[in-house]
């Protein structure tokens, strides 16, 4: 038996595609997201019936008269068959409804807000309410014995008892996902149709039968030809067969009983992701299916089988009993058209074709077809040659034979902020400048451009006649432009006179994606073309991409551009690199970047911050940091970890490093907003995913290290004070080492000071003294690091060079500073160089040395004879009166103080006050709550 495919055709938008066949088998009825559901007389009807329902429609049911679909409403809707009329609302939840199964008395739903409800006998006074899941409803099924399974988002599968609402069993090890539109394996349980006793599902590429009666694994189905993994699966209605679908548009049968592989037509190349599956309610060989892409095609059996074959051989009158069916593969030779040796001498009939050899062709055409050794190649399904090649490559020259690369789906371009265009109501653009809307109800639909800040320009209604379904915003203008259109549009919003002005692409060259800015327009091409205009229509630059575009995003005179460097890898790696280009009158620089992509995700954002620094988020929510200093991504904002349910998503608007907050708009249980009504932006809080985030360390770290990498408001007492609060944790918990070694990694002298300050209030004497060992190795590093950068020994971005070329063009009349790697150094006080100075003066050991606090002033020695400790004092006191008296009249110039290692000490434990002495002359200095004694 072979299952051959029919055409596909059309049936809705591209997006997940849902199916069922009418209790009678004479139709087929189709939902999709376009919000339409159609009837099919049979594959080949040109012109089925069309009903919309809505937005979109996930699942539909039928129990005869009446269907039963999901609507946008977040509704369980029942409607009139084949009227297609509302019959009222049997379940309703606050999210889309994803799945529905109707068995005997019970009417089963699931939705993305991770519930289950059902009702038995029709009755919406018994609704019953399952909860256990934590993410999406995927699919679920329900057996003749009450039982139900359910597999959600959260990698589980669950069996539920109906009849009493308990949970049975729990499975994991599923694939996990956060969104019903982002799932490619729904895992569809179905129970064995006759009696129950066995439960199917797919997992990768294998489908697991389980025994109902003690959740065992029974056996596992798969096909080695297979290239994608299975999406869905579903039994025939008298339980013969089970069909599976997969990621690649493959479709393989089963036979259940025999548990072996039934040979299936290959998918054509527009064929996608098999996303429903279902047998024909009459015919038992026949099923129907939907992809990806919104087609419809069907599945049927040839009829011809080896019995049929052999009956019509018995009607030649020849005899099998003289034949060997069990022969080997030495009887197939290498080189023949047919696989078997041509020579084999046989008596062939009277229109000089060999029965036995057609014969014994199509036996080994059995075997090896139930063996699963004949690949699927659509040039080679009837090859032997080739599934014994499989086998035994070495008999084989490898010269005629090619060898196929397997290759996944690279993702396709698209525009920043904005949804589906398949969507009625769609959004173009959404920024921080305003709000792009599309609508295509209408002979030729309309766009709404909305600004936050009305005095930029007034809100616009423009008449959609060219199509248009791409679109990006700023403050100055607004670019138009269609996916394949060679023509780009432009309105200036500050120009006066006539504001628009278009352009067109030549030589047939189509626009993929498109960017405005303040200062620049930009289109990426399929000619992998990057076509840079300004704000008022001149061309200004024409660069190549390396490889087909991704998306645009811009700032001002920066423009980053994603594209892929390579094609997509194992496990769905998305190779993504993207060129960073800045632009200064005629001059222009570049740097490409390589985009970090967590495999089996895509990117769903680009864009830039507040002060330029390019960031862009994953399908997981995960949002990354472009640093323009360190030249390295960032991992700033977790959007998912924000959110109470893994069905919910973040729409990105916005992103700002001064404030530290993500602009955002919460999509319950969907991927994108609705455009009515209008949702309300919220504010994420940036966190970076470090260790042990629920201590109070690991809080200040983040806000010490987003701080040194980004463009924070108060970055220096942003830094000061989280370091001085790990500072002071480390010596609460007795770990001075860890302390010493935060302010050696901070290395800056007023940092440095602070922790003295701080250990000495302390009493942490031994600390405070090893800090004030570091001050001469914290200024060398400073001036190192200074000279560093000066000298260009640390690389700096180009982007970070050329703003530094433009700020010296700038202030040509002023000195260039080096750029600080560390924090700018604070000046000693006139207080603080005062008690220094009375400090050192008394613990020198030789005498009273006087040290010079500016260039002009002298130091003079004292003559090298005994004093008593009076004296001493006195002397002490005379010159702490004298340094007061010449504070007022102390020159700017003294001010700058030079540090030497003699210098170095510690000048808070400087104030202490002196005692009377004892008789054996020594004298009693209190610093800092401590009690020292110091011989003098």
């Amino acid at each position: 038996m072979v299952f051959q495919r029919s055409c596909l055709r059309y049936a809705h938008t591209s997006g997940h595609t849902s199916l069922i066949y009418t209790k009678d088998g004479e139709s087929i009825i189709t939902c999709g997201s376009d919000g339409d559901i159609r009837k099919w007389k049979g594959i080949d009807d040109d012109d089925p019936t069309s009903t919309c329902l809505g937005e979109f429609v996930i699942c539909i049911a039928d129990i005869g008269d009446k269907l039963l679909a999901s609507t946008d409403l977040n509704t369980l809707q029942s409607y009139t068959y084949p009227d297609i009329e509302k019959a009222g609302t049997l379940l309703r939840f606050t999210a889309p409804v994803t799945c529905v199964c109707i068995r005997d008395i019970y009417t089963v739903a699931g939705s993305e807000d991770c519930f289950i409800k059902y009702i038995k006998n029709g009755d919406i006074s018994t609704e019953t309410q399952l909860e256990g899941h934590e993410g999406p409803l995927l699919a679920l099924d329900v057996s003749a014995k009450g039982l139900l399974a359910s597999i959600a988002g959260d990698g589980l599968l669950k069996i539920w008892d109906l009849n009493s609402g308990t949970e049975v069993k729990t499975i994991n090890g599923l694939m996990k996902t956060n969104s019903f539109e982002r799932a490619e394996c729904l895992g569809t349980p179905v129970f064995e149709p006759e009696n129950g006793n066995s439960l199917a599902y797919v997992q990768k590429k294998e489908i697991y039968v389980l025994n109902t009666n003690n959740w065992e694994l029974q056996f596992k189905l798969t096909d080695e030809r297979n290239k994608g993994n299975y999406s869905c699966c579903q039994f025939s209605k008298d339980g013969q067969f089970i069909a599976a679908g997969t990621t690649e548009g493959e479709i393989n049968i089963f036979d259940y009983a025999r548990k072996q592989s039934i040979k299936c037509e290959t998918p054509s190349s527009e064929c996608q992701a098999i996303t429903c599956i279902a047998w024909d309610t009459k015919n038992n060989l026949e099923l129907a299916y939907c992809d990806a892409s919104g087609q419809l095609g069907t599945l049927f059996s040839s009829g011809v089988t080896i019995s049929d074959v052999a009956n019509d051989a018995e009607a030649d009158e020849v005899d099998f009993e003289d034949i060997d069916f069990e022969r080997n593969n030495d009887d197939v030779v290498a080189g023949s058209d047919n696989g078997f040796n041509d020579n084999y001498d046989d008596d062939e009939d009277v229109d000089g074709v060999s029965i036995e050899k057609l014969k014994r062709q199509v036996m080994k055409s059995s075997e090896t077809y139930i063996n699963g050794g004949l690949t699927g190649d659509e040039d080679t399904k009837d090859s032997l040659a080739k599934s014994v090649h499989n086998a035994d490559v070495d008999d084989y020259d490898d010269d005629k034979h090619n060898y196929v690369v397997k290759t996944y789906k690279q993702q396709e371009a698209f525009q920043p902020s904005s949804t589906p265009s398949h969507l009625e109501h769609r959004y173009l653009a959404w920024n921080n400048v305003g709000i792009v809307t599309a609508h295509s109800d209408g002979a030729d639909g309309s766009i709404d451009v909305e600004f936050h800040d009305t005095n930029i320009h007034h809100s616009l209604h423009i008449t959609n006649y060219s199509q248009h379904n791409m679109a990006s915003l700023s403050s100055t203008v607004l670019s138009l432009s269609a996916e394949g259109s060679s023509k780009l549009v432009c309105i200036a919003l500050a120009a006066s006179g006539n504001k628009e002005w278009s352009v067109t692409l030549p030589d047939c060259e189509s626009i993929e994606a498109l960017i405005a800015t303040t200062k620049i327009v930009g289109v990426a091409t399929n000619n992998h073309y990057l076509r840079l205009f300004t704000v008022m229509g001149t061309q200004r630059e024409i660069i190549s991409i390396p490889g087909p575009v991704l998306a645009l995003a811009g700032y001002k005179e920066r423009i980053i551009v994603c594209y892929h460097s390579a094609p997509a890898g194992e496990h769905k790696q998305q190779h993504i690199s993207a060129m960073l280009i800045q632009t200064n009158g005629l001059s222009l620089r570049t740097q490409h970047l390589p985009i970090p992509l967590p495999a089996e995700r895509k990117m769903t954002w680009l864009g830039f911050t507040d002060c330029g620094s390019p960031v862009f988020t994953d399908s997981m929510g995960l949002l990354q940091l472009f640093s323009l200093k360190s030249n390295c991504w960032y991992p700033i904002c977790d959007s998912m970890k924000q959110s109470q349910s893994v069905s919910n998503n973040y729409f990105i608007i916005d992103v700002s490093e001064r404030s530290q907050i993500v602009q955002a708009v919460l999509c319950r249980g969907t991927s994108y907003p609705m455009t009515n009504p209008r949702p309300m932006m919220q504010e994420l809080n940036m966190r970076l995913p470090l260790c042990d985030m629920d201590s109070e360390k690991s809080e200040l770290e983040d806000a010490l290290i987003r701080a040194s990498f980004m463009n924070v408001d108060g970055t220096d007492k942003i830094i000061k004070e989280n370091a001085i609060k790990l500072f002071a944790l480390a010596c609460r918990t007795e770990i001075e080492a860890r302390a010493k070694e935060l302010i050696e990694t901070i290395a800056c002298p007023d940092m440095l000071l602070l922790a003295v300050k701080y250990a000495t209030k302390l009493g942490r004497i031994h600390l405070s003294d090893k800090l004030c060992e570091l001050m001469p190795q914290v200024e060398e590093q400073k001036n190192q690091r200074e000279k560093d950068v000066a000298n260009e020994n640390i690389p700096e971005s180009p982007l970070a060079q050329l703003n530094a070329e433009n700020f010296v063009a700038k202030s040509s009349n002023t000195p260039t500073s080096t750029t600080n790697l560390a924090p700018k150094s604070m000046e000693l006080s006139l207080v603080k160089r005062v008690s220094l100075k009375r400090f050192v003066g008394s613990n020198t050991p030789t005498g009273l040395k006087k040290f010079s606090f500016g260039p002009h002033s002298t130091a003079t020695t004292p003559t090298n004879t005994q004093n008593s400790t009076t004296s001493d004092l006195d002397m002490e006191m005379q010159e702490n009166a004298e340094v007061s008296y010449s504070e007022s009249k102390l020159s700017s110039s003294d001010k700058d103080l030079t540090r030497t290692p003699l210098n170095s000490v510690n000048p808070f434990a400087a104030k202490r006050k002196i005692s009377d002495v004892d008789g054996n002359q020594k004298g009693f200095v209190f610093g800092s709550d401590k009690l020292k004694m110091i011989k003098k």
